[in-house]
């Protein structure tokens, strides 16, 4: 086994052993846990039915590493469930045949895939076609996962991705507010205090539920977890009187069911 093999796999320990109650963003998802690496023989059975070999970065890490699990977001999915849900979604970027499979959800729907072919073969994106972006995050599987590691070990929030006002959540809230205002005649904007308290303290654990539009990893309708940005939301107004569990959790994204 190489070094950096060795040493990612103890990376992920370290992770799991600093926080055992899973409390970082998408944690309790993948609990840190690595499914055995895939076989030689299992490898080139999925690529086979891709019709297309893996990028080397990612073939290296299913075969040496895990076969998914533990990592960014809600974790890395497992390869044949990934398999079978391949994004064939013309983009600029992507070149010829434009294809990519699933490697994980970053939440609210929203996919990280890993680009089979082109111009872009090997990069990681951000696969959000609900809020309109499609676009590159890392330049390879290895610097995506890297870099999970390595913001977790130095105590650093992951890269948001999503802009923050894009998903639906913040919208809802606002016009949740909103309703509160205008019932207590105050101005728009101005709710404060025990008064936001209040209105925020009426939504108890699981009082909202996040859809699933426009994901190749939902059904359309499906409950999601959220995303980063919208998590941060939560946490944020927690201190004004808002359930911490207020998002209802999600269901399993189609390439782990």
């Amino acid at each position: 086994m190489s070094e950096l093999i060795t040493t990612l796999r103890q990376a992920v320990a370290e992770l799991a052993a600093t926080d055992r109650a899973c409390r970082r963003f998408g944690a309790a998802t993948h609990r840190y846990e690595l499914a055995p690496p895939l076989a030689t023989d299992e490898i080139v059975a999925l690529e086979r039915a891709l019709g297309a070999p893996l990028p080397d970065e990612y073939r290296d890490f299913l075969g040496e590493i895990s076969g998914g699990g533990a990592g960014p977001a809600y974790g890395v999915f497992p390869a044949a469930g990934a398999a079978r849900h391949v994004i064939r979604d013309p983009h600029p970027a992507w070149g010829s045949a434009q294809r990519a499979i699933p490697i994980g959800h970053f939440g609210c729907g929203h996919a990280i895939v890993l680009v089979l072919d082109g111009r872009a073969r090997g990069e990681v994106w951000l696969y959000a076609r609900a809020i309109d972006v499609v676009a590159p995050i890392r330049p390879s599987f290895s610097t995506y996962y890297i870099d999970w590691i390595d913001r977790l070990a130095r105590n650093a929030l992951p890269d948001t991705i999503v802009p923050a006002d894009a998903c639906a959540l913040p919208s809802a809230l606002s016009g949740y507010l909103g309703v509160w205002e205008r019932r207590l005649g105050i101005a728009p904007g101005q709710l404060a205090g025990p008064p936001l308290r209040d209105a925020l303290g009426a939504l108890g654990p699981g009082a909202i539920e996040l859809a699933a539009d426009r994901s190749p990893l939902f059904e359309v309708g499906d409950r999601v977890d959220p995303c980063l940005s919208c998590a941060l939301l939560v946490e944020k107004l927690a201190a004004d009187g808002l359930a911490p569990d207020v998002i209802a959790p999600g269901l399993p994204a189609l390439p782990v069911r």
